[in-house]
This record gives structure tokens, C-alpha cells and sequence, in this order.
């Protein structure tokens, strides 16, 4: 059975067993503790995957001189993604204003705010280049950059231009095909994990209930996610690869990873699926999966800028009792498009604290108003990083286009 149809069946399932037994305690414990640790597992395998694959890749972009075509489409669909989608809201928001929800967070002790606290640049330093580079392997459980830099460096002197370099890259070539066969075993039983995963966001969203009285909000928020994802992101693809791609193929090809997005909230749960998925699915080669996707963890974050954006606006729409002018709509969007890139640093918490880092950029006082964003985490921040699975996704293919390396896979081929 093809995954997207899966992961479709055992979100169902995932319902079906919250309508049966949501209002038991016991049932909301057991999924929350067994989601916790498939997520975890996620982090198990993308740590090695991205560590061999990322490496690995390097050395092969660096060896057919594709560096600069990886980097230029990389940066280019990054950049216009992350300021687009946060447009994209500022003008949604315009046209169907919404209030946020006062949700059972709100009020909260504002000391909550402390998870976000920003770190000093030389913590952050010293975590990216640490003494011992294996230490950032061993420690790396929420943030890849680290990582990254790490395998780029290896990477980049790994190119198998001498003889006796030859043999190394032949077997890290050969780890990273292990690595790509671990994700498409852990892409494959996916759907598993995913009855579990939707059972608890359901279980939590029925037992938060604050979004049963605020329709207009949901309903703003789903406007703007599927026109982003069914016009804006298949139109810019389009553009970029000069219409040679068909963008909702990506889509429903794409479906399992984005649904891993949404009801774990977590870019490294869902990760290891884009990665593999990209490669069966939709003819994206190794050394670019392994690549773009880690990088895109990073600085593809515009799906949770975006619905920052929306969370932003919402609050400073209820906590004023008027609507913010077009020139705040510009500036907030702005601000949560900047923000973003220092919002992989918070695994779980992108949407927060984008939302929160851009109020306190912006001296904006809500005197607590903003920790209502907590109560609907699962939901903002599931939406954001469902966004920014399919950035990931388009943004490998279309970097796989524009190298003239794309494999044309046939529906029968995928998984």
C-alpha cells in the first residue's frame, strides 16, 4: 500500500479511537508517551542519516562541480519561500481578519517565556564548532546545524580527487545507502507511528476545545495553509522549474511526510520521510536529499513564519480591538520571516517563538496574552512545519531539476 494512502487510513484510525475513548485520561497518557517516543526515534535516525547522507553528498555535488547549482537554488527557494508565505498571510489577514483564542494557557505564568529565551552568539558558537566534533553527535537531540557544519567540513575535503582519498568515499557513499535504506523501513511503518500521533493532537485539540468556539480563527488558518500549499507554493515551483514539473504531483506523492509534519509538530519525526520519500517518490537523487532536506530544516522554515505571522496578528488584533494597519501587516510579516532562521534552535516551539521573539522585538507588550499560542501548539505549530515539510520537498526537486539529474519514477515505482 502506498504511503500517503496509509498514513490517510491511520490518521482515520487515529480519529476514530479518539471519539471512542478521548475522554479517558489513561487513553491521552498512553498516546502522548508512545508519540514522545517515536518522536524520538525520528532524532535517531535522521542524527546518522544527515551525518553520512550530508557528508557524503558534498563530496559528490564537489566532485561533478554541482556545488554552485545546490547552492544557488537552495538559498534562492529559501529566501523566496520564507518572505512570500509571511506576505502571503500579512494579505490574508487583511482581507479575513480573525481574533486568537483565549485558550486554557492563557494566563499562564509568563515565566513560561523562558523556554524561548534567546541564546548568546558565543553559546551558539561554540555549539556550531565545538573542541571535540564528535560531541555535537552525541549531544545533538534538537538542533542539526551543528552537524551540518560538521559533515560539510568532512564533505568538502572528501572529494575523491586523489586515489587514496577514493577508497573513504566509496564508503561513505555506501553507509549513506544504508542510512537511505533505514529511512525507507522507518518511512514504510510510518503509518504506525501516525495512529498514535493523531490520536493524541486529537485527543488534545477535543480537550482544548477553544477551537470550537473560534471558527473564524481555524477557518483563517486553513485558508491561508491551503493556499499556500494548493496555489502560491505549486505556482512559484512552477516558475522556478519553468513549468516542466508537475507540482501536485509533489503534493500527493509528498502526502506522508506532511502528515508525519502535522500531528508530530516535529521536522525531525518527519525528516528521514522527506529524505527517502524525495528519492522514491519523486526522482530527487541521494546527494541531493541528503543535502537540501537537512538544510531546509534550517532555512526552510517559511510555513512556521507564516503561521507566526497570522498568530502575531491575531493577538495584537484582539489585545487593540481594532485592525492593524497595512504598515504593522508588513512589519510583523517581515520580522517573523527574519526570525525564523533562529527558530530551528526551539525543535517543537518554532511557531512560539517566532510569535513571542517578534512581539519583544517590536516592544509589543500583550501582558501575557501571547502564552494562549501554547494551548494550541499542536495545531499552529503542526500546520507550520506541514508548510515547511513540502518547502523541503519542492525545494530538493526543484534543485534536482535545474542540475539535470532528475529520475522520472513512475506511480508503480513509489512507496
Amino acid at each position: 500500500m502506498k504511503t500517503w494512502i496509509s498514513y490517510l487510513a491511520a490518521t482515520a484510525f487515529g480519529l476514530a479511537a479518539t471519539l471512542l475513548f478521548g475522554e479517558s485520561a489513561l487513553f491521552s497518557q498512553i498516546m502522548y508517551t508512545i508519540t514522545a517516543l517515536f518522536v524520538q526515534l525520528g532524532g535517531f535516525v535522521l542524527i546518522p542519516l544527515v551525518f553520512i547522507g550530508f557528508a557524503s553528498g558534498i563530496a559528490s555535488l564537489r566532485k561533478d562541480s554541482k556545488g554552485g547549482v545546490f547552492a544557488r537554488t537552495t538559498i534562492l527557494w529559501s529566501i523566496l519561500t520564507t518572505l512570500l508565505l509571511t506576505l502571503a498571510a500579512g494579505v490574508v489577514f487583511r482581507f479575513f481578519p480573525a481574533l486568537f483564542p483565549a485558550s486554557s494557557s492563557a494566563g499562564s505564568d509568563p515565566r513560561s517565556l523562558s523556554i524561548i529565551t534567546p541564546q548568546s552568539l558565543s553559546q551558539i558558537f561554540s555549539a556550531t564548532l565545538p573542541v571535540n566534533p564528535f560531541y555535537s553527535l552525541v549531544n545533538a537531540e534538537s538542533f542539526l546545524f551543528p552537524i551540518i557544519i560538521i559533515s560539510l567540513i568532512f564533505g568538502y575535503f572528501l572529494k575523491p580527487n586523489l586515489e587514496v582519498i577514493r577508497p573513504a568515499y566509496v564508503t561513505m557513499n555506501s553507509l549513506s545507502e544504508t542510512m537511505m535504506r533505514l529511512a525507507k523501513a522507518y518511512s514504510s511503518v510510518g503509518f504506525f507511528f501516525i495512529f498514535f500521533a493523531s490520536s493524541y493532537w486529537f485527543t488534545h485539540m477535543q480537550y482544548e476545545g477553544t477551537l470550537f468556539v473560534a471558527g473564524r480563527f481555524l477557518l483563517m488558518l486553513l485558508a491561508a495553509t491551503l493556499g499556500v500549499l494548493l496555489i502560491l507554493l505549486p505556482l512559484l515551483f512552477g516558475i522556478a522549474s519553468r513549468f516542466r514539473l508537475n507540482p501536485y504531483k509533489v503534493i500527493y506523492r509528498m502526502l506522508a511526510p506532511a502528515i508525519a509534519a502535522l500531528f508530530s509538530g516535529s521536522i525531525f519525526f518527519s525528516s528521514p520521510m522527506t529524505i527517502s520519500l524525495s528519492r522514491h517518490n519523486l526522482g530527487v537523487q541521494k546527494r541531493v536529499g541528503t543535502t537540501a532536506v537537512p538544510l531546509y530544516t534550517i532555512i526552510g522554515r517559511g510555513g512556521s513564519a507564516m503561521i507566526a505571522t497570522l498568530s502575531v496578528l491575531s493577538l495584537l488584533y484582539a489585545a487593540a480591538g481594532q485592525m492593524p494597519s497595512d504598515k504593522v501587516l508588513l512589519i510583523v510579516a517581515l520580522s517573523s520571516a527574519m526570525f525564523s532562521y533562529l527558530s530551528p534552535l526551539y525543535l517543537g516551539w518554532e511557531v512560539f517563538f517566532i510569535t513571542t521573539i517578534t512581539l519583544q522585538f517590536l516592544n509589543l507588550d500583550l501582558h501575557g496574552a501571547e502564552l494562549s499560542v501554547i494551548g494550541l501548539m499542536p495545531l499552529l505549530n503542526g500546520l507550520g512545519i506541514l508548510l515547511d515539510s513540502y518547502i523541503a520537498a519542492f525545494g530538493a526537486a526543484y534543485t534536482t531539476q535545474r542540475m539535470g539529474v532528475k529520475i522520472d519514477s513512475s506511480y508503480r515505482d513509489t512507496i
